[in-house]
């Protein structure tokens, strides 16, 4: 298994900050067998010029607007499923440093098991604690965190707190590797998610599945989290609370899509009206204002109701 070629998806928008550090660390790993592609989602800072005179070795798409990360994934993978010798996909975020054994970590962990079919890593905080080590879901069926961490597993734990492998309900799309044959059943990322969240719906996907996800505890990266579209950020509220219906739709039974609405509704309002245990709610009260999160809570009810029947869709299809 560790001479299996791996193709590394890294979505870029307007990432120049940080491409050079996410690069440099990508190209010293261990595991040689890999090719970058890096998708840039129409970036105004130069990424795409910068990314092709200092790593000439990347393979570039360069994309004409921001088509969101599934999409961006997605159009990476196509390109990487056109050679035929690359048997793993990883999805890397931007803005992370890989150490150097990362990948080979995460390829032998694929390789240990025919059913394994997702592969996370232990993503740190540049203080070295653990930001997540995998994806869980919340027993609230709200897809809302009440606390920092709820659902990353090993959040705060020192990097060396897991000593083995072990299965988890997905890996986080900061660092995450799937296999080919994997993608070719199961499908791509749902593009109608367009940022956040996907990395969940895939996990939806493989537990319904033959297939099953691990972490690789040997596998690790420090992420700088949120630096794209910043902690708090409108952009983010709205596509992870949108999104998070689009998971209640798709996966849910009946009654918890029914109590779901009202189950988010008395969750907002619990936030709304007292400090919130999450500095980024506090950090977005404070920007937005009770209108302003209105508005964000609006636009988020019109785009479930508009996208309902082509999520039920993909259900019956399924």
């Amino acid at each position: 298994m560790k001479n299996k070629k791996v193709a590394i998806i890294i979505v870029n928008w307007n990432g120049k900050k940080f491409i050079k550090d996410c690069l440099n660390a990508v190209f010293k790993q261990t595991h040689k067998k890999f090719k970058v592609y890096l998708v840039d989602n129409g970036s105004t800072d130069g990424s795409s010029d910068f990314v092709n005179k200092i790593f000439p070795q990347t393979k570039i798409i360069q994309l004409d607007k921001n088509y969101g990360f599934a999409k961006g994934n997605n159009v990476g993978i196509k390109e990487a499923f056109k050679d035929k010798s690359i048997k793993y996909i990883v999805c890397l975020n931007n803005d992370t440093i890989v150490d150097k054994n990362w990948l080979k970590e995460m390829v032998k962990t694929a390789g240990s098991n025919n059913k394994i079919g997702a592969v996370g890593s232990v993503s740190l905080y540049p203080n070295k604690t653990i930001q997540n080590a995998g994806i869980r879901l919340l027993k609230s069926k709200t897809f809302n965190e009440d606390y920092l961490g709820a659902m990353s597993i090993g959040y705060g734990k020192p990097s060396n707190h897991f000593k083995r492998d072990f299965k988890i309900f997905a890996p986080s799309g900061v660092s995450a590797l799937y296999k080919r044959e994997m993608l070719e059943e199961l499908g791509l990322f749902d593009e109608d998610f367009f940022s956040y969240c996907e990395d969940i719906d895939m996990g939806f996907r493989i537990k319904l599945s033959k297939w099953s996800c691990f972490c690789s505890a040997r596998s690790k990266l420090i992420h700088f989290h949120s630096q794209t579209t910043g902690l708090g950020s409108p952009f983010k509220a709205y596509y992870s609370k949108r999104n998070g219906y689009f998971l209640a739709m798709k996966y849910f039974s009946f009654l918890d899509i029914v109590l779901f609405p009202f189950r988010d509704i008395i969750w907002n309002f619990r936030n709304l009206f007292k400090k919130s245990k999450l500095n980024s709610v506090n950090k977005l009260k404070k920007n937005m204002g009770f209108l302003g999160l209105f508005w964000i809570m609006l636009r988020i009810y019109l785009s479930v109701l508009f996208y309902a029947s082509k999520m039920l869709f993909k259900i019956w299809n399924n």
